[in-house]
């Protein structure tokens, strides 16, 4: 009992920790951006900064539009525009699947920019990376009835049953060249074996094609230098923001109501 209460706090930490950072930690400040001084001088600036598709226009310190290369137009920053730099970064992810890039006000002011390739960022990369192994340890826990710490030959044939031989002669690989190191199989395995192990014993309900996505994210947010893709990197990060808080918050549901019975 007392293990499992130390599981569940451990986990809502995890989930709590996701909505420390915000669009503040992650924009490019005014004072850093690339600007036009006008629209009409725009297109130049564009033309002369090729890898931004928008250019600020600033007048007299003050982000009043921007210029869109691929449009080849000039716009005025609207309401639409804007987002707060308290939003959460995992919010910034659904609005910047809606438009690719933000406007950010800070104190009724507009000062700073939010691109959705900043969402390589080792701020969002932490965050999706806490999430994740909050849900690695929900699965984990929801696991630990089937008892897989009897015995290795137990362990040896649950996992050679559940996740097939070529998988489980990787993770035997890994464990034997560990040696004297080695705990047990089960430390081998990644997020994607887990969750299969999840799904498969019907204690988490997730689709087959998210969980090779979770684990392309747990990978890219592990690594510093590791970029996601960028004609899918808004899409793919908010299904695993989506499938991670919805069991993340179910199982706490359940808590609630059990509680209260």
């Amino acid at each position: 009992m007392l293990k499992e209460e130390m599981t569940n706090t451990v986990t809502d930490a995890l989930k709590q920790l996701t909505t420390i950072f915000t669009v503040k930690d992650i924009m490019t400040p005014r004072s850093r951006l690339i600007c036009a001084p006008d629209a009409e001088a725009a297109p130049g600036v564009s033309a002369a900064n090729p890898d931004f598709s928008v250019i600020p226009i600033k007048k007299e310190d003050e982000l009043t539009g921007y210029f869109e290369r691929d449009a080849k137009q000039a716009y005025p920053i609207v309401v639409g525009d804007l987002v707060s730099d308290g939003t959460p970064l995992l919010d910034l992810v659904d609005i910047l699947q809606e438009k690719e890039f933000s406007f950010v006000l800070a104190h009724q002011d507009v000062d700073g920019y939010v691109h959705y390739s900043d969402l390589n960022h080792q701020m969002v990369k932490w965050t999706f990376y806490v999430m994740l192994e909050a849900v690695e340890r929900l699965a984990l826990e929801k696991l630990g009835h089937l008892c897989l710490a009897e015995g290795p030959v137990k362990e040896r044939g649950y996992l050679q049953e559940k996740l097939g031989s070529r998988r489980f002669e990787q993770i035997e690989a890994m464990y034997k060249r560990a040696g004297d190191n080695g705990r047990s199989l089960m430390t081998y395995l990644n997020l994607a074996d887990i969750l299969r192990l999840a799904v498969g014993e019907g204690v988490l309900q997730l689709n087959e094609s998210s969980i090779p996505l979770m684990k392309d994210v747990r990978d890219w947010a592990a690594h510093v230098l590791y970029d996601l893709p960028a004609e899918t990197s808004v899409r793919n990060l908010e299904m695993v923001k989506r499938e991670c808080l919805r069991l993340l918050g179910s199982t706490a549901e359940k808590e609630a109501i059990a509680a209260s019975a």
